[in-house]
């Protein structure tokens, strides 16, 4: 139930804070943020969009870390066999058709 009328609530925040910035508004700042460079519209959006996720969770950043780490390890290490993109698809659509 708290859930619930948390979730509520929210959506009703959110529709007072939509209709608060009317379209002029909105335009505005499209505007302002076209005058941007590329890659300055680039970081926007990039932060635009994960403001949408929520915040990060850590420890799925961390075990991508030790991941990564694992596999250039191996690379390293030679117990890792590197393919090309091409021989790579190969494979897998000949594992798709068995």
């Amino acid at each position: 139930m708290g859930y619930f009328l948390l979730h509520h609530l929210t959506d009703i925040t959110l529709s007072i804070l939509v209709d608060t910035m009317n379209t002029a508004q909105l335009e505005s700042i499209t505007s302002a943020a076209m005058t941007l460079s590329e890659r300055e519209r680039a970081k926007l959006a990039h932060d635009l969009v994960a403001s949408l996720d929520g915040p990060a969770d850590i420890s799925v950043a961390e075990a991508w870390d030790a991941e990564i780490c694992r596999r250039i390890n191996d690379i390293e290490a030679g117990k890792t066999e590197l393919l090309d993109s091409d021989e790579a698809i190969a494979r897998a659509r000949d594992r798709i058709r068995s």
